[in-house]
């Protein structure tokens, strides 16, 4: 049950690795507000997967986080995977808040050259939450003593993510 689970993992990450140079399907780079859609085919398969996502920059415009929102081929439950740089503490995972919905502590699951990858099955309470919300939040550990806020924007997330179904 492990393997298979860290094998669905793995894909799906690779799905938003690569999701930026894609090929796509026509949603593929429409913009809501602060939320994009990106499209790739999948490469075992020749399935078309299209994830909603949002980079996180800092103010010398360094993308600190990317989350990606999108279902796993074979899945009715959205996911959403938060991908933070090398180099944060794994051990205590992360915190995420979407809008209104309570925030859920989330384990890493890998990391790759790209950074550290957090994912979560998004329940139906979470996705009202985020679709009520104009904000949310990703909180890690950068140190012992060393906790760090993201924002999340929500704007656009409705429209973004109900053009995925």
């Amino acid at each position: 049950m492990l393997k298979k689970r860290t094998a669905l993992i793995l894909l799906f990450v690779l799905s938003f690795i690569m999701s930026g140079i894609a090929l796509a399907k026509p949603e593929h780079g429409k913009k809501f507000k602060d939320w994009t859609v990106a499209c790739e085919k999948l490469p075992n398969s020749g399935k078309t997967i299209c994830n909603l996502f949002q980079n996180v920059t800092n103010d010398k415009g360094k993308v600190v986080m990317q989350l990606a929102i999108g279902f796993v081929p074979g899945k009715n439950v959205p996911q959403a995977l938060i991908t933070l740089p090398l180099g944060v503490m794994l051990q205590p995972g992360i915190e995420f808040k979407g809008g209104s919905a309570k925030a859920v502590r989330v384990p890493f699951s890998v990391c790759v050259k790209n950074g550290c990858v957090a994912g979560v099955e998004l329940k139906p309470e979470i996705i009202k939450g985020m679709k009520a919300g104009d904000k949310g939040s990703v909180k890690f550990a950068a140190g012992p003593k060393k906790v760090i806020e993201l924002p999340v924007s929500l704007k656009g997330f409705t429209a973004g993510f109900n053009s995925l179904k």
